[in-house]
């Protein structure tokens, strides 16, 4: 049994084959080659139109709802709670950067949920506790529905959309860097 066995014999990864070109003594295929991921490649000038739309979408909404300025001058915003929110948010790249990089990159360890169980539940906590934080801070301004629509439309518009579209050396250093200054210059 090889390794593509293996991988087609998992029944929530299926995938469709497509036949080797070389052909054993009887005339049939002698393995199957699963077939890339449909759509267009990452690199595809209209996937980065569509990733750089999405960005410039959702910041200009959140523009449009006067988040920027609000996080920064509003004093209903509780800005301990919004610093605890970015404490996490860097803790959370930290470990990233410690997965990803040191043990990822550095020492050519496979980043799979079954090498990293506690990093990942750490990770789920950090997450929760962020997402908790900015709540608390931003539901006095916005409510709680639309602090829901802010939050969602910033994970999914903004973090998510870049992580796709900057290599990952790039986007930990930018991110640990960006929310250092942010919450140095934070009042």
């Amino acid at each position: 049994m090889n390794a593509l066995d293996v991988e087609q014999s998992a029944p929530l990864r299926r995938r469709p084959v497509r036949a080797a070109e070389s052909e054993n003594g009887n005339g049939s295929t002698a393995s199957h080659i699963p077939m890339g991921p449909p759509g267009l490649p990452a690199r595809h000038p209209l996937n980065i139109f569509k990733r750089t739309a999405i960005i410039g979408g959702t910041l200009y909404a959140m523009h449009d709802f006067n988040v920027f300025h609000n996080i920064l001058h509003n004093p209903k915003i509780s800005h301990e709670w919004f610093k605890i929110g970015l404490a996490l948010s860097i803790a959370i790249m930290a470990l990233k950067a410690y997965v990803e990089l040191y043990e990822g990159k550095a020492r050519n360890k496979k980043v799979e949920y079954d090498n990293f169980k506690t990093a990942t539940h750490i990770t789920i906590f950090l997450i929760m506790g962020a997402w908790v934080s900015f709540h608390m801070a931003l539901t006095p301004v916005y409510g709680g529905f639309k602090t829901w629509i802010v939050m969602v439309g910033f994970s999914f518009g903004v973090l998510i959309q870049s992580s796709l579209f900057i290599p990952v050396i790039l986007q930990t250093f930018l991110s640990v860097v960006f929310m250092t200054v942010f919450l140095q210059q934070y009042k």
